[in-house]
């Protein structure tokens, strides 16, 4: 049932994210355009100013805000279909179904984080198609030949960092989903203006998550010599490019636990509320 729910939800957001990801590689492509034409060599100066100069512009600012609106309308999707489809009139028709209701949270989580990732995937498309040059392909097979060769100079430490930078980057996203959704939960345990109660909840578990990090930081801080006194603790009592890659590690490590944790009480809590205090309009 898990699959048939993500293939609903992919099917619902699905008319959204795509033309939005289509608009925004066409924008990047009609400002690669425009900015061709501002190479253009003219003595007409009204030529060069309307023609050339302000559509230039008009289009870099088009092509920003477009960036801005993939991110921003993503979040405003997911919140929507999370707060419409399981908490608002649509929660009756769902819960009625033969679902349980970590399955109905898996859905939006999964769905979620692959929508994330499609606009970051779609934004590093636009960059190319914006800034790649004849020889782009070249340059890049290249780059990744000569990054290829001092990773495996470095390993295993190397691939150990790339792995820990890709869980961070799952675990990250993950987290942010989750934190999103708890506060749309606890929420909408008011009775009155549960959106502002979401948005309140919201900003009280940022600050908290605030409050943590710094004074976990302060206390890292009072490691003698930080962070060359973490190679001390676990044991690499030396500096060298090795042992810094080995503070990296542990710094993401720590990173990555503090994700786990965050996100995995973010889960149990929306888990428990769908489950037991589930509050519909």
């Amino acid at each position: 049932m898990l699959r048939k729910l993500m293939k609903y939800e992919f099917q619902a957001t699905a008319r959204y994210f795509l033309p939005m990801y289509l608009l925004l590689l066409v924008l990047a492509l009609v400002t690669r355009l425009t900015f061709s034409l501002a190479f253009m060599q003219t003595d007409n100066t009204f030529v060069k100013s309307f023609l050339v100069d302000i559509p230039s512009v008009v289009m870099g600012f088009a092509y920003g805000a477009g960036l801005l609106a993939v991110y921003v309308i993503t979040l405003l999707i997911i919140v929507q279909r999370f707060y419409k489809n399981l908490l608002g009139d649509e929660g009756y028709l769902m819960f009625t179904l033969p679902v349980t209701p970590v399955q109905h949270l898996w859905s939006k989580i999964l769905t979620a984080f692959v929508w994330y990732m499609g606009g970051i995937l779609i934004t590093l498309l636009s960059f190319v198609v914006l800034f790649a040059e004849s020889t782009f392909f070249v340059d890049l097979a290249d780059f990744f030949s000569a990054l290829g060769e001092a990773m495996w100079k470095e390993a295993p430490h190397s691939w150990v960092l790339l792995l820990l930078l890709l869980i961070f980057l799952v675990t990250s996203l993950l987290h942010a989903i989750l934190e999103i959704y708890g506060a749309i939960v606890l929420g909408c345990q008011a009775k009155k203006y549960r959106i502002l109660a979401g948005i309140g909840v919201y900003l009280l578990f940022s600050v908290v998550e605030q409050f943590i990090t710094s004074m976990a930081f302060t206390a890292l801080f009072l490691i003698p010599d930080f962070p060359m006194g973490l190679l001390w603790i676990f044991g690499y009592p030396y500096e060298n490019a090795q042992a810094m890659m080995v503070v990296v590690e542990l710094i993401l490590g720590g990173m990555i636990l503090y994700n786990i944790l965050l996100g995995g009480g973010y889960y149990i809590l929306n888990r428990q509320m769908l489950k037991k205090r589930l509050n519909l309009e």
